[in-house]
């Protein structure tokens, strides 16, 4: 069997778009996956960013009760010394 230049040019006609299809579509796949990993840091970064006021607002909450906390032993204190 011998293979003429028609031939190889009507296989060459059918695998170029299927290359060109395939290498589309990876493209696409990629620029989703991008697109994914950075909407789900973005979404991991407003996390991180509100859990740190939360934490901050926690640490203030806890200095104010150990300071009542202080002032009511203090008061205690107070009391029973009488």
């Amino acid at each position: 069997m011998s293979w003429n230049a028609a031939d190889l040019l009507g296989g060459t006609e059918i695998v170029v778009p299927v290359l060109v299809f395939l290498a589309v579509s990876l493209q696409k796949w990629k620029s989703g996956l991008h697109a994914a990993w950075k909407e789900e840091a973005e979404a991991y970064k407003a996390r991180a960013e509100r859990l740190d006021e939360e934490v901050a607002k926690l640490v203030d909450e806890v200095r104010a009760l150990r300071s009542e906390n202080r002032e009511l032993r203090d008061q205690i204190a107070e009391l029973l010394s009488r």
